[in-house]
């Protein structure tokens, strides 16, 4: 009965003392549009977010050999991340890659494609496949749940001890 009593004291206080969640800086479109099919390739990039982005920014663009485009006068403006590309003469699916900071302080990363329907042909080379959310914050999970543990014995652990004394 008390081991209830206190699971449950525990349990309201986690959810009456958790504050709100910062919401991170989400990716809401681009231009060109992530899996849009255009004629040539672009001379520039922007990704368009749900929150003023802060400095810096990166943007990185794989050719669909691979190969790096390279990428200039990349700027950060309210919530628009923008850079200038260089010519490229590829047909295939094309791969850019952003990482900025959102409000709150947090860094965003995500990846948008977009195909060429002209130009040279090449063998496409596929990135290598992302990691997972699970895969990217195995450690967070780790600490959280040893944590967890840890709050759940020292808060036991007074009960065991009264246990035994009244025996």
């Amino acid at each position: 009965n008390v081991v209830l009593r206190v699971s449950l004291l525990a349990l309201l206080c986690l959810v009456l003392g958790a504050g709100p969640a910062a919401a991170h800086a989400s990716l809401v479109g681009s231009d060109p549009g992530d899996g849009s099919s255009i004629e040539a390739s672009p001379t520039s990039i922007t990704f368009t977010f749900n929150e003023t982005i802060g400095n810096p920014a990166y943007v990185a663009v794989r050719a669909p050999d691979g190969s790096k485009v390279g990428v200039s006068d990349v700027s950060a403006v309210d919530a628009e991340v923008s850079a200038t590309l260089a010519a490229s003469d590829q047909k295939g699916r094309y791969t850019a890659t952003y990482r900025v900071v959102s409000a709150d302080g947090h860094p965003v990363e995500g990846t948008i494609r977009w195909t060429t329907t002209t130009g040279r042909a090449v063998t496409q080379v596929d990135a290598p496949a992302e990691k997972s959310f699970v895969h990217r914050h195995r450690s967070h999970f780790f600490w959280g749940i040893l944590a967890a543990a840890v709050a759940i014995a020292l808060l036991l652990a007074p009960l065991r001890g009264r246990d035994d004394k009244s025996n």
